[in-house]
């Protein structure tokens, strides 16, 4: 891994540059060819930023973080860049060599499984209030009971049963 790091506003320490490279040096496992890390360290009053910018396997990554502590910055910066390496290794998994997702194997079931059996109703929606549709509900036994909603405007709400509660389901 090849680190280059600037200073700015901020006198060049051994220490420090060893520590950069310690740090940002962790995060070469995640990547499979050669990489590139610049780090800007920055000091600016009382804020002390550190900035690193990772390229390699086809991928840029940034992040940036302040603190009042120099290390401390670069502590968390590092930790940022880890979670965001996993992520797009994650991501680029599931992306074959052609740009393509990988389709999941279809589920198929066995001659013991039976897929659910579908039953279609077909029902009359009639534009009503709320209070007309939990008066019918309440004397039907079906677990749901769908209505136009005139005090929506016409738009087609839900009733539900919930344990003792009836729950009114309406469209954002």
């Amino acid at each position: 891994m090849q680190i280059n790091i600037t200073f700015r506003h901020l006198e060049s320490s051994e220490g420090l540059k060893e520590y950069v490279r310690k740090k940002i040096g962790r995060l070469e496992k995640y990547f499979e060819g050669p990489v590139e890390a610049h780090v800007i360290l920055k000091a600016e009053k009382f804020r002390q930023e550190a900035e690193v910018i990772l390229r390699g396997d086809g991928m840029d990554v940034t992040a940036r973080e302040e603190t009042q502590d120099m290390y401390e910055a670069i502590d968390l910066v590092t930790d940022v860049l880890e979670k965001q390496i996993k992520r797009l290794r994650e991501k680029r998994k599931g992306i074959t060599k052609k740009g393509r997702r990988e389709e999941p194997p279809p589920v198929t079931l066995s001659a013991e499984e039976t897929p659910p059996e579908i039953l279609i109703e077909r029902v009359a929606l009639k534009p009503m209030s709320v209070e007309e549709a939990l008066a019918q509900f309440a004397g039907e036994s079906r677990p749901v009971f769908l209505f136009l909603n005139s005090d929506e405007g016409d738009r087609l709400c839900a009733l539900y049963r919930d344990g003792e509660r009836v729950v009114l389901v309406v469209p954002e």
